[in-house]
């Protein structure tokens, strides 16, 4: 089992390093334990220090992939930050996860946001959290959605059918109903979290004859309905491939003749994975374009009907599975 011997001398400035031992005798730094400790006591990091903040958690991620930090030396590193940091903070909030999941519906719309905790001491940290370039790659998500949308809503005779995987606090698409027809979409979300259901319902309430809420584990979830379009934003790159697998067959059934699927996923480039999963203890399944056209073939999808595309940071992928029945068969198909 690991030990850890954290010596810290009367002015731990001083030091090369702080002694952070593991079994494989590989230090931690003390210049990391020390920028982190001086940015929390300042009240967070400047715009300036950021690509110094960035190359730490960048480092501590290396050397977790390589072993040497373990659960031990991570408590270590998250009890940097004290309770009433994690308090106040949005970078708390992600550890303390009070809704019981990582990335939940209140997360995600601060995100989308920019919303902040507005604790005058730790403001700098939720900006910092909001540079991040996850985040970043969030809100970009959100662009693609209603960029897809819009050129899938241009020009329609007939109302769009959209099912929306997983909607959360479903700020994209009360974004995309307010510069468009809502008479052209009609929209059903299913999500899981009662709380994300009842917190979306009020911010789409001006479109609530367009969209219906149904409180669902989408692998139970059925529906006599079939679907333009189906969009899942943040639930899949929390699924192991059997589930990934299964839960791509059921989307498969409820898809039009002519419909698309688009399924975001976190890829394998993504340079905040450090900080979310050592201090944020906020894991993704994070895949490439390769995997993500393995996985679809695997769910039955045949390789012509499906592209991967990603947002300009190139750390959220989109997988478009195109029905492998055209818009022009689907009478035929009704028969």
């Amino acid at each position: 089992m690991n030990k850890l011997s954290v010596a810290f001398p009367t002015d731990a400035e001083q030091e090369d390093y702080v002694s952070v031992q593991t079994q494989n005798e590989f230090p931690i730094q003390s210049h990391t334990i020390t920028a982190l400790r001086g940015m929390v006591a300042s009240g967070g990091p400047e715009k300036a220090d950021y690509p110094v903040i960035d190359q730490i958690m960048q480092q501590l991620y290396r050397m977790k992939q390589h072993g040497h930090i373990g659960e031990i030396e991570t408590g270590f590193l998250q009890s940097i930050f004290n309770d009433e940091f994690l308090a106040n903070t949005i970078h708390g909030y992600v550890y303390r996860k009070p809704l019981g999941y990582a990335g939940d519906f209140a997360l995600i719309d601060m995100i989308y946001t920019y919303d902040s905790f507005g604790h005058p001491a730790y403001e700098k940290w939720d900006r910092y959290f909001h540079y991040h370039a996850a985040t970043e790659a969030v809100r970009n998500r959100k662009a693609f959605f209603k960029t897809k949308m819009l050129a899938k809503l241009t020009g329609r005779k007939t109302p769009l059918h959209l099912l929306n995987v997983a909607s959360g606090p479903a700020r994209d698409l009360f974004e995309l109903y307010q510069v468009t027809d809502p008479e052209m979409l009609q929209t059903t979300c299913v999500d899981i979290d009662s709380d994300a259901i009842s917190f979306a319902g009020n911010l789409c309430q001006p479109f609530e004859k367009q969209v219906r809420f149904c409180q669902k584990n989408i692998l139970r979830f059925s529906s006599a309905e079939k679907y333009d379009v189906i969009w899942s934003a943040g639930l899949f790159d929390y699924f192991e491939d059997r589930i990934f697998i299964l839960a791509m067959k059921r989307l498969l059934t409820f898809l039009k003749p002519g419909g698309e699927i688009l399924i975001g996923n976190f890829s394998e480039n993504n340079p905040s994975r450090g900080y979310m999963e050592i201090f944020g203890e906020w894991f993704l399944i994070h895949r490439s374009p390769a995997e993500l056209t393995r996985l679809s073939i695997e769910a039955g999808v045949h390789p012509a009907n499906i592209t991967v595309e990603q947002e300009p940071l190139g750390i959220n992928l989109f997988l478009k599975i195109r029905s492998a029945v055209p818009a022009e068969q689907s009478a035929l198909c009704m028969n």
